[in-house]
């Protein structure tokens, strides 16, 4: 019986020009394929929350304890005292720039209202999202660099909310630590007392130990250290501080100005804002 041999399809070999054109076809689609995961790298590194620095850190563990420290000692309350926080940036020439730059825009690039004064030198407005006033003053320059200060102070707010001042702090802080990763921070709340011994159950609270004590007609200063907060300065005798309490009796009311500041008090102890007894 005959059986036909079975036919085998014919190979055709493909001539260059085709075989460039296929090489050319899987290089485009490789690079495709690159740019696309390329692109999704970089959405979810913009979606991914930003590692905060340790002066962040530092920053929002002592002034959460502030605000519970102060709360009972003062007759308005935290909400109802003035607060200020202090951030301090070295960097290089432009800093301040920067700084400015930073605070004073908005999300969408829109500039916000501000004065500016001392020939650029200090740069000042009204940010009711923070609560307060900010302001950004050029301490020091030379060549290479510049140290700035930056001011937030409700001093003029009626009351403040815990989650607007933490979020000042937040927001502002995250900002400068893309100028200067390693600022450093203080802050100072001030109000009038609620009782006496207020010195007392403050550092009974902060289990703090005294470091130093100042004491004159009127007015009692007293520097302790507490392992509670993670701010610190050095002080004499090769000691450290990071607690400042101080108590000023007024001459002409029944009134006691309350001062407390982390890691010490920096500014006037005076009352700015009056508030009822």
């Amino acid at each position: 019986m005959y059986i036909p041999n079975k036919a085998m399809p014919a190979q055709h070999r493909m001539s260059a020009k085709q075989r460039a054109k296929r090489t050319k076809v899987g290089i485009i689609l490789a690079l495709t394929v690159i740019s696309v995961c390329a692109a999704w790298a970089l959405w979810q590194a913009d979606r991914a929350p930003r590692e905060t620095t340790p002066a962040e850190q530092q920053l929002q563990h002592d002034l959460q304890a502030l605000w519970t420290w102060s709360d009972d000692e003062l007759k308005s309350g935290s909400e109802g005292a003035d607060w200020a926080i202090r951030w301090n940036v070295t960097g290089k020439a432009g800093t301040m720039k920067e700084v400015v730059q930073q605070l004073f825009t908005e999300a969408g690039g829109t500039a916000i209202s501000k004065v500016v004064q001392n020939e650029g030198k200090t740069v000042s407005g009204k940010m009711a999202q923070y609560g307060g006033s900010l302001s950004i003053h050029l301490v020091q320059t030379d060549e290479q660099t510049e140290q700035v200060m930056v001011l937030l102070d409700t001093t003029l707010s009626p009351l403040i909310q815990k989650k607007t001042l933490m979020d000042a702090a937040s927001d502002i802080s995250a900002k400068l630590a893309l100028i200067s990763p390693a600022f450093t921070s203080s802050m100072k709340v001030q109000g009038y007392t609620k009782q006496k011994q207020a010195i007392q159950r403050l550092t009974r609270m902060a289990e703090a130990k005294s470091v130093d004590r100042y004491e004159d007609a009127g007015t009692i200063s007293e520097t302790y250290y507490t392992r509670l907060l993670r701010m610190s300065v050095a002080v004499e005798n090769g000691k450290s501080a990071n607690l400042q309490v101080a108590l000023h009796k007024e001459t002409n009311s029944e009134n006691t100005e309350l001062t407390i500041g982390i890691p010490v008090i920096t500014g006037e102890y005076s009352v700015f804002k009056a508030e009822n007894p």
